[in-house]
This record gives structure tokens, sequence and C-alpha cells, in this order.
């Protein structure tokens, strides 16, 4: 059953941008909800007071944002039960192209991360396996055989950090994280230049972190990950 929403007739610019963010307002507030059909393209153009394309257009956006399941034609399209990890995703291909590989940005960046990989160690602690503990182990172990090798520890390096946030099993902290890691990698050419002949002391932080982790006490990591975040900022930027 369809149910009867009035939405604003649009004037300007920008039409389909203002399209999916009246429709997504209406799902996010819940007065459509998940298995309820949206209008056809032809009654939303009317409804929108624009024209077909520019529907298309908004529920192209909706679908990438993982909010509808598109039906093209007469037959509208359904909510989808809403995933905020999915929807951050798309939200998150976005953002890392917002921001300009540079040192500055690096920097930023990496006073943010202190306090996010904090919430991450303390959580990787109380949830880690025994096994998650040897995959990260293993991480370790790979870091130490790169030697000076910067292209090939630096990868290595953010795969670990990587699987500490999916070992978190905190789906914002994940996200987060893969955030951060998509803009290092975009900006791995600016990294490399940061870091000779200084990867011996970045894999001592991990290495320091790690059994911080695995000791499971807060106060150990709450000193271990301070030593380690502050050093590798000192490290980078100075």
């Amino acid at each position: 059953m369809k149910k009867k929403i009035k939405y604003q007739p649009l004037k300007k610019n920008r039409l389909y941008e203002d399209v999916a963010d009246q429709i997504k307002k209406t799902i996010f507030n819940g007065d459509l909800k998940p298995g309820d059909q949206l209008p056809s393209e032809r009654d939303l153009a009317v409804m929108f007071n624009v024209g077909r394309p520019t529907v298309r257009e908004a529920l192209r956006t909706l679908t990438v944002l993982g909010l509808i399941k598109s039906n093209q034609g007469f037959k509208g399209s359904v909510v989808k039960e809403i995933d905020i990890t999915q929807y951050l995703e798309a939200m998150g291909e976005q953002f890392i192209w917002m921001i300009e590989a540079n040192e500055k940005s690096f920097k930023e960046m990496w006073e943010v991360r202190k306090y996010v990989e904090l919430g991450i160690a303390h959580l990787v602690a109380e949830n880690a396996s025994e096994q998650e503990i040897k995959d990260l182990e293993t991480y370790i172990s790979k870091m130490e055989g790169c030697g000076n090798d910067i292209k090939k520890y630096f990868p290595i390096a953010m795969d670990f950090h990587l699987k500490l946030a999916q070992i978190s099993k905190n789906k914002m902290f994940y996200f987060i994280w893969k955030l951060f890691y998509e803009i290092c990698i975009k900006g791995s050419p600016i990294f490399e230049g940061m870091y000779p002949d200084k990867i011996s002391k970045l894999l001592e932080g991990n290495k320091i972190m790690l059994e911080a982790i695995k000791s499971r006490e807060p106060d150990k990591i709450d000193k271990a990950m301070k030593k380690h975040v502050e050093e590798e900022i000192l490290i980078s930027f100075k």
C-alpha cells in the first residue's frame, strides 16, 4: 500500500540533489519505513515539479546510498532496511576525495586518529580471541620482514591497524578507520617520503601497542597508545 506523502515542488538548480534530500528526510524521520513503496517516477516528477530524468538521478543517488531498491517506470522504488554502515561507506567514498592528500591534511587526521585508536585498542583488549591475537602477531612478523623497505612496510602496517579496527567489533570504529586507511593509501607517496630510516621506530610502537592489548590492562593500554601515537606524530611531522 502506497503512503500519501506531500513533497515540496522545486524551482532551481541541483534539483536531483534536492529531490533526493527530501525523500531521504522522509525515510530518516520514519514517514517512510522499510518495505514502503515510493510513488512512480512519473508521479514523483509531478509532485516535485521536475522532469523524470531528474527524479531518476535522485533515485539512483538514494540507491547508491543503500536507502532504496530502485525500480524504474510505473512501479515505485521500495525503501530498504537501513544499514547505517552501508550509508556511511557510500558517504565516505565522497569524503575521501574531498580531502586533499597533503601533509597538513595528514597531520590533522593523525590528531583525530590518536583518540580513535585508543578506543579501538581498549575494545580489542576486551573482545579479541586468542586466534585474533595470533593474527595480529602475524602482521608484526610481516612488518619485521620488511627491513627498511617503506614501500613494503606501509601497506602491511595499514592492514594491521585496519585489522585492529575490525577486531574491535565496533562497526563505527571500523568505518572511521577504513576512511583513514583509504586516505593514507591515496597519499602513500607522501608517507613514503616521511619515513626514511624510521621504520624501526614505527615498528617498535606497534609492538608496544600489541603487547599492551595482550595484557588486557586498561592503564597499560592508555600509556602505550599515548606514547605510540604521539611518537608517530613526532616522527612524521617534526
